[in-house]
């Protein structure tokens, strides 16, 4: 992780909770603001027809653009909206949305004649899950904004790499009118805070770029790695300007059991671009990846050894447990092979030859390739080795190990 400036910290996709609006398949009845997701608790066997229906989802104008509305005419509901972004354990989350309800007996857009109570909150679930009734979810104050904006405000701590945000509404009484609307969400880290430079999601998502440190103005090419044969995907981008260049599909491919799907974009000024891999428009957040574009790079000499010798090392990554080391020494035990879980340990020293052998690398918080070892350990030649299990490893050694005598 890394620390950044907080200038250009908001990390929502389509804050405004505005256009474009799109229905999630071609159900009408759930149209919602690109980059959320709708989601309610359906009634209980038994409940009133009233009670607990699915509220309709679409687009409004109100003070003259579209918002997010959420509307169930003689009836209640519990619901609302979810969108996962991006985060790192520790930092603290501040989440701020405008919202409005109105609520009545009466036909008038606004009135309040025999208003009820709609009660609407935010929510942030600092594990990333996407169950709205989890007790992990933290909520704000209940608040019943009758018929004008106003600010709802919370504040949590992320415990994961992805935190949800959830908008909810959950009228008491049946009313002709019922209807919630949503607009302008903003969440921000809270004061100096670091930033996940990889996140890889469920199914061992992962992202590669090629190149890895590009010059302005290089097309880079994104490859993203999957066990899971995720549905309604694309990649956003976003520059160090706060815009999206324009990213291309090279289509999908199966590797293995392995998902593998291609995207190009071309970077344009120097600095920080984000890169994330996701689903429904944006609301789901499957992967991440933060690419420095800078047009000078600095190499760093390594030290020298005392012999010239041959060495392999099995670099494994910090979430490997006992049985991915054990593994590793099975499969390079005829070898010899060096395992430890130092990135520096494996590329220092001036030797004859010097291999490193990287499991997962897509599983260090600063994704490791083989540029990163030519910046700051010339020399060293760099194997990525993908492997779903340690017995995946085990075999991939022993034949990694029978190509080479």
């Amino acid at each position: 992780a890394l620390f950044y400036d907080m200038a250009r910290s908001e990390l929502l996709l389509n804050g405004k909770l505005g256009e474009p609006f799109y229905p999630f398949g071609d159900d009408a009845s759930r149209v919602t603001a690109v980059s959320w997701q709708a989601w309610w608790i359906p009634a209980k066997d038994g409940t009133p027809g009233w009670k607990n229906r699915q509220p309709v989802f679409s687009d409004i104008t109100l003070d003259s653009r579209l918002v997010q509305q959420l509307a169930t005419p003689f009836g209640t509901h519990v619901g609302g909206l979810w969108q996962q972004v991006p985060s790192a354990p520790g930092n603290k989350y501040e989440l701020m949305v405008e919202a409005q309800a109105w609520s009545s007996d009466d036909v008038a857009p606004g009135s309040q004649v025999e208003a009820g109570d709609v009660n609407m909150q935010v929510g942030i679930d600092p594990t990333g899950g996407l169950d709205p009734e989890s007790p992990l979810i933290v909520w704000s104050q209940v608040h019943q904004p009758l018929s004008r904006w106003e600010m709802i405000h919370l504040a949590a701590d992320a415990e994961a790499d992805i935190i949800t945000v959830y908008l909810k509404s959950a009228p008491s009484l049946p009313k002709r009118q019922q209807a919630v609307f949503w607009r302008n969400a903003f969440l921000r880290p809270v004061g100096r805070h670091k930033r996940s430079v990889n996140i890889v999601g469920i199914g061992d998502t992962h992202i590669s770029i090629e190149p890895e440190y590009p010059y302005p103005g290089d097309p880079v090419t994104v490859s993203v790695s999957s066990t899971r044969e995720h549905q309604r995907i694309g990649l956003l981008v976003r520059d160090p300007d706060g815009a999206s260049p324009s990213v291309a599909n090279l289509g999908k491919a199966l590797d293995g059991e392995r998902h593998v799907w291609r995207y190009e974009f071309k970077t344009a000024v120097d600095g920080l671009y984000e890169v994330r891999f996701v689903g429904d428009r944006g609301a789901r957040m499957l992967s991440l990846r933060l690419l420095q574009v800078a047009r000078n790079v600095q190499l760093v000499s390594s030290d020298a050894s005392r012999l010239a010798y041959k060495r392999v090392y099995v670099l494994l990554p910090p979430t490997a447990d006992v049985s991915w080391f054990t593994a590793a020494a099975r499969g390079g035990f005829n070898g010899r092979f060096t395992i430890g879980f130092s990135a520096d340990d494996a590329g220092i020293g001036d030797l004859g030859s010097k291999h490193v052998l990287a499991v997962n690398p897509h599983h260090w918080p600063e994704v490791l390739t083989a540029v990163w070892f030519k910046q700051h350990y010339p020399g060293a030649e760099f194997t990525p080795v993908v492997a779903n299990k340690p017995e995946d490893l085990e075999a991939w050694l022993k034949d990694w190990l029978g190509s080479e005598s």
